[in-house]
């Protein structure tokens, strides 16, 4: 074989293989795993599920995925793009588990599915998790307090009450305050995204 041949087959050879090389580490780099635990073993066989989360549409284009629970694990992996999914287990034995929201950003995300879940691993996960931290704490002093405010009201305590309005607002405000703030540490994205549909820009 001509040497000049020989040559030019092996340069092609090598830049196909380095160009395959980058492909695959371009493809990888983009995937998105969520690795998930459950303490539930009554789960173990089961299927949980990975949802996108949106309009029937969205669900229609990108799919429902779908695993096993084996020894209180399971694992999704993807390289559909970025965007918004319920982790939720079989509905017939859903029963004693809380969904959870994650964003299907490349690395790996971790979930415990129980009957309070959690999420984390990448930025925008972490954010979520804490947004769901504060969410909970919120929604239960919110609760109480407007239950106590309704109780001092019927009682004709209106002086209390109003005091105890004046206290919760101050509440919310800085509880809106918090969420801008994880806002705007997240910059664009599709955790943003999320919490500017419920909670506005940050100022």
């Amino acid at each position: 074989m001509n040497i000049f041949v020989y040559m030019r087959k092996l340069l092609y050879l090598l830049l196909a293989g380095a160009c395959a090389a980058v492909a695959g580490c371009a493809r990888s780099s983009e995937e998105y795993i969520v690795k998930g635990t459950t303490s539930q073993s009554r789960l173990n066989g089961e299927k949980v599920y990975l949802v996108p989360y949106g309009s029937p549409s969205i669900q229609d284009s990108l799919g429902v995925d779908s695993t096993v629970i084996k020894d209180g694990k399971f694992e999704f992996r993807g390289n559909k793009g970025e965007f918004l999914a319920r982790v939720t287990i079989d509905m017939r034995v859903r029963y004693g588990t809380q969904d959870l929201l994650v964003v299907t950003e490349p690395g790996v995300i971790n979930v415990v599915i129980d009957s309070v879940s959690s999420g984390g691993g990448t930025p925008q996960n972490e954010a979520l998790q804490s947004w769901k931290n504060l969410k909970e704490d919120h929604d239960r002093v919110q609760w109480n307090q407007s239950q106590h405010i309704k109780y001092l009201r019927e009682q004709g305590d209106t002086v209390y009450a109003n005091s105890l309005s004046d206290s919760l607002k101050n509440f919310n405000e800085h509880y809106l305050d918090r969420i801008h703030e994880i806002m705007r540490m997240l910059g664009s994205g599709t955790a943003y995204d999320v919490l500017r549909q419920r909670y506005g820009d940050p100022q």
